[in-house]
């Protein structure tokens, strides 16, 4: 099977596609052929070994991947083999082949194709868990998104539009704030060029948003926190910026805002019946037309380019690879 891999840490430039042994599943396991693999900011940091969990050199990077399922493993009885399935890993999902505890798997909700499906469950459940699971939104309420045309930034101004919430999409340019007004935002804020704390209050009557979603942090975290009404939530998601941002407790004492932190992994973890609602949610919405922003698919071959441009945050969206070709 062809495989991208990594056999040093650094920028995605270093990754090769190889050639490697066919896969056999083990006990509890299923081998999938992959069809479509998204590219997620997290596979950047884990190719650099900057992420919080170090994956072992040599390995096959990618985390999210829709396919056909080939084999199944000792003591497991389905899914059935030639269904369709998507799941998510933390490593090695750029590949033709992988394998992956059959718990890993879900059913492809209808309407999805593999290109749609790979972009679809890791960014839109962080979204949906971020918004709801943690930050409690409810519909009418302000929310302030960081990197509104990113992978989680444009799925959380689309669940959040749908659920009736009123978007502020902040992005670095109006391009990039174009793409959030089309999933459905209200006002938009080009950090770059405004003010994101006044013009935040200023778009929602002068108080403020009630809930920022973070998955960029850096120097508009801060910005954003300050951004919020007296008694706000503010969830942290991720750091595409590359810097961890050190938020002065006094803000957070003085306004009586609430600053929690969300990664997926655990509340799968520990919250799976939130995980289970959330599914149920988010299927619902897909029967009702929603789809992930798919802006560029590669073939395996130019996956360090690919790697590099979601590094660069020269896309919006989704990023996807498509195995087959």
């Amino acid at each position: 099977m062809r495989a991208a891999r990594c056999t040093e840490y650094g920028p995605p430039g270093g990754l090769s596609v190889v050639e490697l042994d066919d896969l056999r599943p083990g006990p509890g396991e299923v081998l999938v052929r992959v069809h479509a693999a998204a590219v997620n900011f997290p596979d950047v940091l884990i190719v650099a070994d900057r992420y919080q969990v170090p994956a072992p050199l040599p390995f096959t990077p990618g985390s999210e991947f829709a396919g056909v399922v080939a084999e199944l493993g000792p003591g497991v009885s389905g899914p059935l083999v030639g269904s369709s399935v998507a799941g998510a890993v933390l490593t090695g999902a750029f590949a033709e082949q992988v394998v992956v505890p059959v718990a890993s798997l879900r059913q492809i909700p209808e309407g999805l194709d593999m290109v749609h499906a790979a972009a679809f469950h890791v960014t839109y459940a962080t979204a949906y868990h971020a918004l709801v699971t943690v930050g409690q939104a409810a519909a009418g309420e302000w929310v302030a998104v960081l990197g509104a045309a990113g992978g989680v930034g444009s799925a959380t101004v689309d669940i959040a539009a749908r659920l009736g919430m009123r978007v502020v999409a902040a992005a670095s340019s109006q391009e990039r704030l174009t793409v959030a007004r089309k999933l459905g935002a209200e006002a938009g804020v080009d950090y770059v060029h405004e003010d994101l704390k006044l013009r935040t209050r200023e778009l929602t009557g002068g108080e403020g948003s009630h809930l920022v979603i973070d998955p960029v942090g850096g120097d508009h975290a801060e910005a954003a926190l300050r951004g919020l009404r007296r008694g706000g939530r503010f969830v942290t998601v991720g750091y595409a910026d590359g810097r961890i941002p050190r938020i002065p407790l006094n803000l957070v004492l003085l306004k009586d805002l609430v600053v929690r932190g969300f990664e997926i992994r655990m509340v799968r973890q520990y919250a799976p019946d939130a995980v289970a609602a959330a599914d149920r949610a988010l299927t619902g919405m897909v029967r009702e037309g929603m789809r992930p922003l798919v802006s560029r698919v590669h073939p395996l071959a130019e996956v360090a380019s690919a790697l590099t441009d979601v590094a660069e945050r020269r896309t919006t969206g989704k990023v996807v690879l498509d195995l087959t070709s």
